[in-house]
């Protein structure tokens, strides 16, 4: 089964990290932004995989990159403030991008 998730990449000067809204608990992170897509992919289809295996529901891809983007704008809002100002320098560099990833699970 082929599946389609608007995933957030977030990028600062050594490092991204990735999530799908619409899969909670899987992240993943990487160097580069190209590394992330195919990380982010490997990681949606491993815990989704694990999910069908187990017989737990597969989250159906319910976002759109733009319902992703007011998501991600939404949980910045509510985050705290003395949160983000943990990451001190790395906050004021950090860079987003808003993709879509298919991934194909197998079915039991």
């Amino acid at each position: 089964m082929k599946l389609t998730y608007a995933v957030v990449i977030e990028q600062i000067s050594n490092n991204c990290g990735a999530y799908a809204p619409d899969v909670p608990g899987c992240i993943s992170t990487a160097e580069t932004p190209d590394e992330m897509l195919a990380n982010i992919r490997e990681a949606l289809a491993f815990h989704l995989d694990g999910l069908a295996r187990s017989g737990d529901p597969v989250p159906v891809p319910a976002m759109s990159v733009d319902d992703a983007i007011a998501y991600h704008v939404q949980a910045l809002a509510d985050s705290d403030a003395e949160l983000l100002a943990d990451y001190g320098d790395a906050a004021a560099t950090l860079s987003t991008r808003f993709e879509t990833v298919e991934v194909e699970i197998s079915t039991p």
